[in-house]
């Protein structure tokens, strides 16, 4: 049998976890930029052609990967013309969610929706909303887990998700 490894998967996961010093905790993670975030995820996604053949899927994936953290990290639409194109914004992508084809762009969007919802309103970022924002990138993880071919590749899909999960406490 034929083991196939995702390299740039496990390049992420240990370039976004700090080395654990005896005075840090073991979960300690370094915070990155969010130009950083968009290079990992988008690096992540590309190594995905494999498992999620729809270019549809994998363009959601990206998108929900990055907005979900940006949303975790409070950030909110300043202007009332900013919140009126995260709307149309919304209302395009729910419109793409009724003609969704797979359950990884399914998930996807979803994660998309609720991640721009949360920047559009006003008030601050609740650990509820953070919670809601985690639990939909655990979803899609588990769903582009599904797709792999190994459970090596499962597992570090896996990983890539858990370390993403800790920027949104950055």
């Amino acid at each position: 049998m034929k083991h196939r490894v995702l390299p740039v998967i496990v390049t992420l996961a240990a370039a976004l976890v700090l080395p654990v010093t005896a005075a840090a905790p073991a979960s300690a993670a370094r915070c990155v930029s969010g130009a950083d975030i968009r290079q990992q995820v988008s690096t992540f996604v590309h190594g995905l052609r494999d498992d999620v053949k729809s270019p549809e899927a994998r363009s959601a994936a990206r998108a929900a990967f990055v907005e979900s953290v940006k949303a975790a990290r409070g950030a909110k639409a300043d202007t009332a013309s900013e919140k009126a194109a995260l709307g149309q914004e919304i209302a395009a992508l729910a419109k793409q969610l009724t003609n969704a084809t797979n359950l990884v762009e399914r998930k996807a969007l979803i994660a998309e929706i609720h991640a721009l919802q949360d920047q559009k309103k006003s008030a601050r970022t609740t650990s509820e909303d953070v919670q809601t924002l985690r639990l939909d990138i655990h979803r899609l993880g588990r769903s582009i887990e599904h797709r792999t071919d190994t459970a090596a590749e499962g597992r570090q899909v896996a990983a890539f998700v858990h370390t993403l999960l800790a920027q949104f406490d950055c």
